[in-house]
C-alpha cells in the first residue's frame, strides 16, 4: 500500500510541475565582481508586502531563470543569509535581466532587518510558534509554553497531539530519553522565557529518528546573536491550592568574535496535590477509592552551550544538560467498599505511603561542523553520552476494617528501585546541495543499557500489626542497539512545487532480563521509514501541503521495567517486559490561505500499548500495567485562524473533530469507537499606546473524547495573564492566573473483564503566579539550533 501511495505523490509531483498558468518568465546570471560565475546563490522573488514566493539556486554557471505571474516583486540575491542584491522588477513579458554583479566580498554586514515574525509560521513539513510574540506563558515554564502551541495537549504529565497519540520531545535538534515523568520534570525547570520557539514536525523528514508516532516538538532556546552579550534574571512565586513555589532563573548569552557561550541555571522550590476518585463496579460489590496525593519537590536545570570557530569552514563546540531533582510525596488512600445496592459501606481500607525520589539526569554532546565548499556541502558529526539514575524508595502500610462482624487486618510493605540509564551514540549527517536537489545523508549508531536494582516486601493482609520488613532483591537489565542510516532529498521547482522526500533505515536489537522469573526475552528487527511533503502555490498566500510518514513508538525503560508498586493490597502499578513498540502511519493534507490553515489526516497505528486497569472479580484486586492492546484508526479534521485585523489583538484559534476505530488485541475488553473534538483560542491585547501593558485570555474546551478502551468526559481550562514593561521594557512584571474555574479535570470510564471502572483525576492546575523578569545587555538575540545524536533515546528515561 505504501508504495502504491508514494508512487501517486510523485504522479501528481510530476502533473503539478508541468502546470502553468499565465506565467512569464524571468532569467538572468549572477557573477562577482572578478567576473566568476557564483553558484547556488539563492535568488528569490518576494511580492510587494515582502512575502518570498519562490526560492530558486543558480547553477554551475551563475544561471538562474522564473517563471511566475505578471505583477511587481521584489528580487533578491543571498548567499549564506547574506543579501548580496535587492532590486524592484515589473513583470509584463519574458525577461532577460543579463548579468547581475554582486560583491561577496563585502556583504552586507552591517545591515540588520528587524521585523516580528508571525505567532505562527508554516514550513513544508512543521508548523512554528514563535513564543517570543505572545504573553501567555511569560514567566512560566517550558510546559506551560507546550500548553499553548497550537495542535498539542499537556494532561497528567502527558504530552500529545490534540486528537492524536503521543510525540517526542526534542531541545535543540536533541531528542530527550526518558520517561513522562521525568520529561516532565525537566520541561518544569526550564523558563519559557529562555525559548525562542516551538516546531510541531507532524510528519519528520528522514533525517530524524523514527520514534515519535504522532511526530515531533523540536523546542528551540534562544542564543545570541554574532557581536553580543545578554543577560537574564528572574523570580517567581506561584501559589496552587494547599502549596506555592518559588523560582529563581537566569539565562546568559554570549558571542564575540569565534566564541560563542550560552548557559542557563534554574531553580525550583515548591509543592502541588492531586486528587483521584475511582470507583469499580465488580458483580458483587463497588469499590469508591479516593487517593490524596502531595509532593515537595526541588528542581535545578543547568545548561551550557559552546561553539567555537576554528576556521571559516570548521566549527565545534560542546553542550552539556544537567537536570537534578528531589521529590517526598505524601499519599493517603481510602476504599469504602459497598454490597451492591447498600447505602453504607460494610468495608473501609485505610493505605498510606510514602515516596522518596530522586532523579538526576546528566547529558554531554560533542560536535564538529565541518564545511566542504562555499555552496552548502558540509559534514556534522555528534557524539553523545547521557547518564540517567533514580533512587526511588516507597513504604506503605495500613489496614482493612470490616464493620460487621468486626474484623480488623493490618498490611505493610515496601519497594525500593535503583535505576541506571547509560547511552552512547554517535550520528553523523551530510549536505550535498545540487543544482538538481539537495540531498542529505546520514547515519547513527546508539547503545543503551538499563539496570534495576530492586528490593520489596509485602505482607498482604495479616492478623497483626507488621513489624518486620525481611527485604526480596531482584533485578531488571535491558539494553538496546540501533543502527541507522537515512537518505533525503528536497526539490523546488520552477512553478512554486517544493518536495521533500526520503527514508530511513533502523535496525533494532534489544535484550531484556527478568530476575524474579530468571528468564531473558530478545527482539530484533528491522524497518524502513519513510516520509514525503508535498508543497505547492498556485498563488500568493494560498498553499497546498500533502505529507505522509511512516513512525514507530518504542516503549520507555519505565514501562518495561516488571517491578511492582503497591498503593495497598488490592491496587498495583507494574510494567511489562513483553511490550512490544507499535507502528504507525501519518497522512494529511493541509490548505493553507492567508491565516486560515485547513487539515485534513487519517492515520493507522498497529499494536498500540497503553497502561490499563486490569481488575479480578474474585480477588478485587486492581492491576495497573501495560500492554500492547489495540489497533486504531483516526479520521480527522483540523482548523487554524489567527486573528490579527487590530494592532492591539491578535487571536490563535483551533478546532480539532476527528472519529476514531479501536479493535481490541488480546485483552479482555472492547473498543470504543467515536469521536474526540477539541477547541482552543489564546488571545494576546494591548491595553496601552506605548505597548506596555499586555493582557492574554486562554480558553481550551473538550466536549467529548473516545480512546482506546476509554470514553472520555468534557472538560475545560480558563487563563488569565497581565504583564507591565518598565525601563525601557527590560523589566517585565508578569501576573498569571492558571485554570481559573477549576475545570481542567481528567474524567473517563471503561468496561474490562465485565467490571465497570468510572474516575475524575484533578492535577492541581489551579494557580496564581506574579513573575519578575529583568533583561540587561546586547538585545540582539536569535535562534541557534544544534543536533544531537542521542535525541531519541534520551526521551524514554524521562529528560
Amino acid at each position: 500500500m505504501h508504495k502504491s501511495f508514494i508512487n501517486r505523490l510523485l504522479f501528481i509531483v510530476f502533473i503539478l510541475s508541468n502546470t502553468v498558468t499565465a506565467q512569464v518568465k524571468f532569467s538572468g546570471q549572477v557573477i562577482t565582481t572578478e567576473k566568476t560565475p557564483l553558484e547556488h546563490a539563492e535568488v528569490i522573488l518576494f511580492s510587494e508586502q515582502s512575502i518570498p514566493l519562490v526560492n530558486r539556486l543558480t547553477n554551475d554557471k551563475g544561471g538562474f531563470s522564473i517563471a511566475y505571474q505578471k505583477g511587481t516583486y521584489k528580487l533578491e540575491i543571498r548567499q549564506f543569509g547574506e543579501i548580496l542584491h535587492a532590486q524592484n522588477i515589473e513583470l509584463t513579458s519574458d525577461f532577460d535581466a543579463g548579468e547581475i554583479i554582486v560583491d561577496v566580498a563585502n556583504v552586507l554586514e552591517t545591515v540588520v532587518i528587524s521585523k516580528k515574525k508571525e505567532v505562527v509560521e508554516r514550513k513544508v513539513d512543521r508548523l512554528v510558534f514563535n513564543l517570543e510574540n505572545t504573553i501567555s506563558v511569560a514567566g512560566g515554564d517550558a510546559l506551560d509554553a507546550l500548553r499553548v502551541t497550537p495542535g498539542l495537549q499537556v494532561r497528567n504529565e502527558s504530552i500529545t497531539m490534540i486528537g492524536k497519540s503521543s510525540i517526542r520531545v526534542l531541545i535543540d535538534g536533541k531528542m530527550i530519553e526518558v520517561g513522562e515523568e521525568e520529561l516532565t520534570n525537566l520541561l518544569r525547570s526550564i523558563p519559557a522565557d529562555n525559548i525562542k520557539n516551538i516546531e510541531v514536525i507532524t510528519t519528520p523528514p528522514a533525517k530524524y529518528e523514527a520514534s515519535g508516532s504522532s511526530g515531533l516538538i523540536n523546542i528551540n532556546l534562544k542564543k545570541a546573536k554574532k557581536d553580543s552579550w545578554n543577560l537574564s534574571l528572574g523570580s517567581s512565586y506561584l501559589r496552587r491550592s494547599e502549596k506555592g513555589e518559588g523560582a529563581m532563573t537566569s539565562n546568559f548569552m554570549y558571542n564575540k568574535n569565534k566564541l560563542g557561550l550560552s548557559s542557563s541555571l534554574n531553580y525550583r522550590d515548591g509543592g502541588e496535590s492531586f486528587d483521584y476518585q475511582d470507583d469499580v463496579y465488580f458483580p458483587d460489590q463497588l469499590w469508591k477509592t479516593g487517593q490524596q496525593f502531595k509532593r515537595n519537590y526541588k528542581r535545578i536545570n543547568a545548561i551550557l552551550g559552546l561553539q567555537y570557530s576554528v576556521t571559516p569552514k570548521w566549527a565545534f563546540g560542546f553542550q552539556y544538560i544537567g537536570n537534578f531533582n528531589k521529590t517526598i510525596g505524601d499519599r493517603n488512600t481510602k476504599s469504602d467498599v459497598f454490597e451492591n445496592n447498600a447505602s453504607t459501606s460494610f468495608n473501609d481500607v485505610k493505605a498510606f505511603t510514602t515516596s522518596y525520589q530522586k532523579p538526576e539526569f546528566n547529558s554531554i554532546n560533542w560536535f564538529n561542523e565541518i564545511k566542504l565548499d562555499s555552496v552548502g556541502k558540509k559534514i556534522v558529526l555528534n557524539l553523545d553520552y547521557f547518564k540517567y539514575s533514580n533512587t526511588d524508595i516507597r513504604p506503605y502500610e495500613g489496614t482493612s476494617e470490616i464493620i460487621n462482624p468486626y474484623d480488623l487486618q493490618y498490611f505493610k510493605g515496601i519497594n525500593n528501585n535503583n535505576q541506571k540509564t547509560n547511552n552512547f551514540s554517535g550520528k553523523i549527517d551530510v549536505d550535498l546541495p545540487t543544482t538538481l536537489i539537495n540531498w542529505s545523508v546520514g547515519g547513527k549508531i546508539s547503545v543503551s543499557k538499563t539496570k534495576n536494582d530492586i528490593s520489596s516486601f509485602n505482607s498482604g493482609l495479616v492478623d497483626d500489626p507488621v513489624t518486620d520488613l525481611p527485604l526480596t532483591t531482584n533485578k531488571f537489565d535491558y539494553n538496546e542497539y540501533i543502527q541507522a542510516a537515512y537518505v533525503s532529498g528536497n526539490k523546488k521547482f520552477e512553478n512554486n512545487i517544493e518536495v521533500q522526500f526520503g527514508t530511513r533505515l533502523e535496525a533494532t536489537q534489544t535484550k531484556s532480563y527478568d530476575g524474579s522469573l530468571k528468564q531473558t526475552v530478545n527482539n530484533n528487527y528491522t524497518k524502513f521509514f519513510p516520509s514525503i511533503n508535498i508543497s505547492y502555490s498556485p498563488k500568493e498566500n494560498s498553499t497546498y501541503r500533502l505529507g505522509y510518514s511512516k513512525r514507530i513508538g518504542r516503549p520507555n525503560f519505565m514501562e518495561l521495567n516488571p517491578n511492582i508498586t503497591y498503593v495497598n493490597p488490592f491496587l498495583t502499578v507494574e510494567g511489562n517486559p513483553f511490550l512490544r513498540p507499535y507502528f504507525i502511519d501519518n497522512f494529511e493534507l493541509i490548505y493553507s490561505y492567508k491565516k486560515l490553515e485547513s487539515k485534513l489526516y487519517y492515520s493507522i497505528e498497529n499494536n498500540m500499548y497503553n497502561q490499563i486497569g486490569l481488575p479480578d472479580s474474585t480477588t478485587y484486586l486492581v492491576r495497573l500495567t501495560n500492554r500492547n492492546m489495540f489497533n486504531i484508526k483516526r479520521y480527522g479534521i483540523s482548523e487554524l485562524y489567527i486573528f490579527d485585523k487590530y494592532n492591539w489583538w491578535t487571536s490563535n484559534n483551533t478546532f480539532v473533530l476527528n472519529y476514531l476505530t479501536s479493535e481490541t488485541i488480546d485483552i479482555p475488553a472492547e473498543g470504543v469507537d467515536g469521536f474526540y473534538s477539541t477547541f482552543s483560542t489564546n488571545n494576546d491585547f494591548v491595553l496601552s499606546t506605548a505597548k506596555t501593558l499586555l493582557f492574554n485570555l486562554n480558553f481550551t474546551f473538550m466536549p467529548v473524547g473516545t480512546y482506546g478502551v476509554n470514553r472520555l468526559e468534557s472538560s475545560s481550562s480558563t487563563s488569565l495573564s497581565v504583564q507591565y514593561l518598565l525601563l525601557n521594557k527590560d523589566l517585565k512584571i508578569t501576573l498569571r492566573a492558571n485554570d481559573v474555574f477549576r475545570t481542567d479535570q481528567m474524567r473517563f470510564n471503561s468496561m474490562v473483564n465485565g467490571v465497570y471502572r468510572d474516575s475524575n483525576y484533578y492535577f492541581d492546575s489551579r494557580s496564581v503566579q506574579l513573575a519578575l523578569n529583568y533583561k540587561f545587555g546586547n538585545k540582539n538575540v536569535n535562534i541557534g539550533k544544534r543536533e544531537t545524536g542521542n535525541a531519541d533515546e534520551r526521551v524514554r528515561t524521562g529528560n
